[in-house]
């Protein structure tokens, strides 16, 4: 059923876009961990890929499934784990890491995922700290400058979800949550933009959508590049301060 040999399943969890209230099941990929007691072997990777062809050619949502396959030990630590082998449009691969893993680990730790099989992923995955946040945070502005043309959409409503996150220090929400957030508190100069990148991510959106993303989309990532810095600036501030505070508490008690 599963693909793998009965003895080497140990959880199955949903996360990302699917965890969240507002999810469009018609927009959107799914993402996935499965963890495993040991790494693949042969038979199981291949009996896994003809259940990913299989689910893609019998179910819309059989081409959304991405995900990886994690060796519990893997998934214990804090180090992103390399080389796992996953699933992506039915197919599967090998040698894939996940950049945001520290992202995802504190998405579990906030009770943002859906558990499928298997104990609660805060007792498997480890918290992410700060500095591994922020680290996954700027990769993801990098890529979202990366794919500012091609996929414009995408990448304003991942712009809103890093300004968001940057300045309330949350990191559990959804890029339709960023962008609803987005709407009410950055100018109001940005709102066709960050709209029409909803439309296109509901696909719902027309020809002048296509033409607002195509003028603006790219000014909007220089605005949100600016933000995403600030933001980090006054973050990275505020927690030198409490660190200040902390230390000279522990230096009155003594």
């Amino acid at each position: 059923m599963t693909g793998l040999d009965d003895d080497n399943l140990v959880g199955a969890y949903l996360h990302g876009s699917i965890a969240f209230p507002e999810y469009k099941p018609e927009s959107g990929d799914i993402d996935f961990y499965v963890l495993t007691r040991r790494s693949l072997n042969r038979a199981e990777i291949k009996s896994l890929a003809h259940l990913h062809r299989s689910l893609a050619a019998k179910f819309a949502f059989g081409s959304k499934l991405d995900g990886f396959y994690i060796p519990y030990a893997a998934a214990r630590m804090q180090e992103n784990p390399r080389n796992l082998v996953y699933g992506a449009h039915g197919r599967m691969h090998r040698g894939g890491s996940d950049d945001a893993w520290a992202l995802h680990r504190e998405h579990f730790a906030r009770s943002a995922y859906i558990r499928l099989y298997g104990p609660r992923a805060s007792r498997i995955f480890s918290r992410a700290n700060w500095k591994e946040i922020r680290s996954a945070l700027y990769r993801q502005l990098v890529y979202a400058r990366k794919i500012i043309d091609s996929d414009s959409w995408w990448s304003v409503l991942n712009l809103c979800r890093l300004v968001y996150t940057l300045k309330s220090e949350n990191v559990a929400v959804s890029k339709l949550g960023a962008a609803r957030w987005a709407l009410k508190k950055l100018p109001s100069r940005w709102k066709p933009v960050i709209r029409s990148a909803v439309k296109r991510y509901k696909g719902t959106a027309n020809r002048g959508d296509r033409t607002i993303l195509r003028k603006d989309a790219r000014k909007f990532l220089g605005f949100a590049s600016v933000r995403v810095i600030a933001f980090d600036i006054a973050s990275s501030s505020r927690r030198q301060d409490t660190a200040y505070l902390r230390s000279s508490r522990t230096r009155t008690r003594r």
